[in-house]
């Protein structure tokens, strides 16, 4: 039930409300929901992926693919997760030091990981669609810049 309070509040993000809401959000709550988000975003890649027409593989080795597909992938997308959030949070704290907040890398690593929720649900929407391309994955990263930026600003100036 916590999940689902942590989505509706992370679609509702920059409000103020659910900033400070999401802030208090423990870091154990915070990398289930992540990877749960992530496990279930990428599921339609990794479906397509391990049930491709056009591999050459005969049918022992497609179980094993398979196999290797349900045990292996999903450890590689929330491997690639966490160094994306924290990638994306380096830039989050520049962000703050820029604009004089005070604001600790954990903290900004929360907020970076909830403010991904938006951006993932659309990239996995686009890529569905069969639209991706790199405009449209920066469009998105200048996008969660500019919630981040305004989950940021809610906070006050350093003294």
């Amino acid at each position: 039930m916590e999940l689902i309070k942590i989505f509706k509040n992370s679609i509702a993000l920059p409000k103020k409300q659910a900033v400070f809401w999401l802030n208090r959000v423990s870091m154990r709550d915070t990398l289930v929901y992540i990877f749960l988000l992530i496990f279930v975003l990428y599921l339609p890649e990794g479906y397509a992926l391990a049930f491709q027409e056009n591999l050459l593989l005969d049918s022992d080795l497609r179980s094993v693919f398979i196999l290797q597909s349900i045990t292996f992938y999903p450890m590689y997308v929330i491997f690639t997760g966490l160094v994306v959030i924290s990638t994306l949070a380096a830039g989050a704290l520049l962000m703050a030091r820029l604009l004089h907040r005070k604001l600790a890398f954990q903290h900004l690593w929360k907020m970076t990981a909830f403010a991904l929720t938006l951006p993932l649900i659309v990239y996995t929407g686009i890529k569905l669609a069969g639209w991706g391309n790199g405009i449209l994955l920066l469009l998105l990263i200048i996008g969660l810049y500019l919630i981040l930026y305004q989950m940021v600003t809610v906070y006050p100036k350093r003294k």
